[in-house]
């Protein structure tokens, strides 16, 4: 099977680590506190000057030093092994672009993969929702976070959907709950 895997919400933890650093920057800044914990990506009523300032000052660390999730690299390693083909297919933030903090954030993923030993055959930097790189990389199972992405992938793959608070409302036809590196080996296995 070719295996696609998104990183955050994925492979990294990504939702409290916003929920942390952006408590913190409200506080930090004297701003409203988190408008909607359960919602996916913005979680506060910011303007796009604020939130590239967060970004600056949180989100670039993160990007190079957050933990991968436990088991990650153990059961993607196995299913690579098993001979199923792993393609990483994110949408992160300007990674799409060419330009130098498009490339200097491509870098830094590629990094972060190597550094937590992260097996893959390829990786595609993608436009939400990532249907034109799903399609074109003929992926089998597409394992996501972003209900949104989702919902399309499950269009014409299966999506695994990794368990976070702002998607346990998503019930779409050809998705799988996922809640874990072992709960996703073992329903590819199932499927298998």
């Amino acid at each position: 099977m070719i295996i696609g895997i998104d990183i955050d919400g994925v492979l990294i933890d990504d939702d409290t680590y916003r929920l942390d650093n952006m408590a913190k920057y409200c506080y930090e800044n004297e701003l409203p506190n988190i408008d909607n914990p359960y919602s996916y990506e913005k979680k506060c009523n910011w303007t796009s000057d604020i939130y590239e300032d967060y970004r600056k000052k949180y989100f670039f660390y993160y990007i190079k030093t957050a933990p991968v999730r436990a088991y990650a690299s153990e059961i993607i390693k196995k299913l690579h092994d098993e001979g199923h083909k792993i393609i990483i297919i994110t949408g992160r933030y300007k990674t799409q672009e060419d330009s130098e903090l498009g490339n200097q954030m491509r870098q830094d993923t590629v990094n972060w993969l190597n550094s937590n030993n992260i097996i893959y055959d390829k990786i595609c930097y993608a436009h939400f929702p990532k249907n034109k790189e799903v399609i074109e990389n003929n992926i089998d199972i597409m394992i996501d976070d972003a209900p949104g992405v989702i919902s399309e992938i499950a269009k014409f793959a299966t999506a695994f959907c990794f368990d976070n608070r702002y998607n346990r409302d998503l019930n779409v036809k050809n998705m799988v709950r996922v809640f874990s590196w072992y709960d996703i080996y073992r329903k590819i296995k199932e499927l298998s």
